[in-house]
């Protein structure tokens, strides 16, 4: 039986940090070294490659970070120059993280050109002071804006991402979310409640967050108002229209192989003897760059 492949790429720049993440990206600074950091995804491509020659790839997933501050021209050559070192299934699912305040009409047509065709748009709440009190740099007008500028660029297979349990956030106002990204159609819903990570702003500084009753409740009513719009949940924040679910992350959850490129990414590759490697990358964009090979 042969193991899918997918590939994962780490592009690590926000416009700031938010309060609440905890994942490796960094503040984007004014100039985007966007040329070296394509060409430096594509060294460490070629090199992990070698490992898993004449293998195809099923899925690709470019995260972050924000990778939409990049421009369709750079996502063009990265997804060009991946495609020459490994050849990509002819259905491949290939996805890209959108952030509603970065979102552009002719970007997000030029990502639909380069070859993305599923985009993940980073919406967390349709309240504006939610939305503040996320440090979110959108506001409902962009969030909704992005959706329709994914839809008039071709994109026929959207995620949208939408967090509960924010601070002084109700279960009326967190069903009134969902109720609205539920309204706007999209193919998958990553629907997940907010919590207080080790080594983020809010972990050190709490925000008032709704007690656990009131987290069931807005679980259990969101649940089922996703299950009557005709959502399956397949994973704990993952919801999808039938035969919708994320590809690429049903790889990693059955425990499939992947490469991982960019700033503190990890691979997973099962050898011919079923003997399981991983591997990482640099954490700090910095020295991604100037080894984008290098162990981390």
């Amino acid at each position: 039986m042969t193991i899918p492949l997918g590939l994962y790429i780490h592009i690590p720049w926000c416009v700031r940090k938010c309060p609440y993440c905890d994942f490796n990206s960094h503040r984007a600074p004014q100039a985007l070294p966007e040329a070296d950091y394509v060409d430096a995804l594509l060294r460490d491509l070629a090199v992990q490659a070698e490992r898993v020659a004449g293998r195809t790839l099923e899925t690709v997933f470019i995260g972050g970070g924000t990778p939409s501050l990049f421009s369709g021209r750079a996502i063009g050559e990265l997804l060009a120059g991946a495609a020459r070192l490994l050849p990509l299934a002819p259905d491949a699912e290939i996805t890209l993280e959108a952030n509603p305040g970065t979102a552009e009409a002719g970007r997000f047509a030029d990502y639909r050109a380069a070859g993305v065709n599923r985009l993940s748009i980073g919406v967390q709440s349709l309240d504006d002071a939610s939305l503040r009190a996320l440090g979110r740099i959108h506001d409902q007008t962009q969030a909704l804006a992005a959706v329709d500028m994914a839809r008039r660029a071709g994109f026929d297979n959207l995620n949208l991402d939408l967090m509960y349990g924010l601070p002084r956030q109700t279960p009326e106002a967190a069903l009134a979310d969902l109720e609205a990204l539920i309204g706007l159609g999209p193919e998958h819903l990553s629907w997940y409640q907010l919590t207080l990570e080790p080594n983020t702003l809010f972990h050190h500084d709490p925000p008032p967050l709704p007690d656990d009753d009131a987290l069931g409740e807005m679980m259990d009513a969101g649940l089922a108002r996703l299950s009557a719009a005709g959502f399956v949940q397949y994973e704990i924040s993952a919801h999808a229209r039938p035969g919708r679910q994320a590809r690429h992350n049903l790889n990693y959850w059955r425990f499939g192989d992947y490469l991982g490129i960019g700033a503190g990414a990890h691979a997973k590759l099962t050898g011919a003897d079923g003997t399981v490697r991983r591997y990482a990358r640099p954490r700090h964009p910095r020295d991604y760059l100037a080894d984008p090979v290098a162990p981390g």
